[in-house]
C-alpha cells in the first residue's frame, strides 16, 4: 500500500481533506522513524520495532573461496507483531485459503 492510498483511506474514514490526511501520514512516518532510531518503538495492537546489531562475520566469494572478506556489524530493524495481530492475520488468511 502506498502513502497516497493510506492518505485517501484516512481521508475517507476520518472526514479529512486528502491534503491534510497526507500530512498526517507524513508526520506519523517521521515520528515512527525517529523512535526506531532511538532503538525501540512499540505500537499498541500492532507490534514492536527494535534495532539489533548483527555480529561481525567472515564472508567468502563463491567464485574465489580462498579469499575471506570481513563483514562488519551493522544495524537491522526487527519487527515482532502482537499476538492479537498474528492471530487475526492467521485466521483471516486461513479463511481465505479455505474458500479457494
Amino acid at each position: 500500500m502506498k502513502r497516497r492510498h493510506i492518505a485517501q483511506r484516512l481521508s475517507d474514514e476520518c472526514g479529512l481533506l486528502v491534503m491534510h490526511a497526507d500530512k498526517v501520514v507524513g508526520s506519523l512516518t517521521e515520528i515512527i522513524v525517529e523512535e526506531i532510531l532511538k532503538g525501540e518503538l512499540e505500537l499498541p495492537g500492532v507490534g514492536k520495532f527494535e534495532v539489533r546489531w548483527t555480529k561481525p562475520m567472515i564472508g567468502r566469494n563463491p567464485l574465489k573461496p580462498k579469499i575471506e572478506i570481513e563483514i562488519p556489524p551493522r544495524p537491522k530493524i526487527f519487527f515482532k507483531p502482537t499476538k492479537d495481530l498474528s492471530d487475526r492475520v492467521i485466521k483471516t488468511l486461513a479463511v481465505v485459503a479455505s474458500k479457494k
